[in-house]
């Protein structure tokens, strides 16, 4: 084996010989493959596309139609928000009684039937209140003497109706009872 071995370094050896053409010419390495010629396909130019010719009746068809679609589009738009906003006030509406039922369950009934006595005391006070208006003692007036350089004035104004209570709306509830 170590003759063939021989051999085949000395074939190596041979073809890796530079060899000279003469004296000022550099050598040339051999090439390990030919270089394969690219060709280059020349590009397809695109042809325009040819545009659609309308007529004034077809414009103002397409005109008349994009109308249309917007204003349902807009019509379906409100709508679609109109649920949303029924669908929000559902679900406070679901949450408060869900905050309203678990402070039932809170209350002993001890502290309830408290509570409402309290309440039934300040609804009396208040029909009472309103049932005999307060009587203001004024002093005395002076009857005129002489009524030719006097004006009359107007009776007093009556006494001021106290406005009832209004009536809480689910935000305002859940913002009184964020606080227990």
């Amino acid at each position: 084996m170590s003759d063939k071995e021989e051999e085949l370094f000395e074939e190596k050896k041979v073809e890796m010989e530079v060899k000279e053409d003469g004296p000022g010419i550099a050598p040339n390495p051999p090439s390990p493959q030919p270089e394969e010629e690219v060709i280059e396909k020349p590009k397809k130019e695109k042809k325009p596309k040819k545009k659609r010719v309308l007529t004034e009746a077809q414009k103002e068809q397409l005109k008349a139609n994009l109308a249309k679609g917007r204003a349902t589009s807009l019509a379906n738009r409100q709508k679609k928000k109109k649920l949303k906003d029924i669908a929000a006030e559902e679900k406070t509406i679901m949450e408060d009684e869900k905050i309203f039922e678990n402070l039932k369950k809170k209350l002993t009934s001890k502290q309830i039937a408290e509570e409402n006595e309290k309440l039934k005391n300040e609804l009396a006070e208040l029909k009472a209140s309103m049932a005999k208006p307060k009587k203001v003692e004024r002093a005395p007036t002076p009857t005129p003497e002489a009524p030719e350089n006097k004006k009359v004035e107007p009776p007093p104004a009556p006494m001021p109706v106290i406005p009832e209570k209004k009536v809480l709306t689910a935000k305002q509830k859940r913002t009184m009872l964020r606080g227990l």
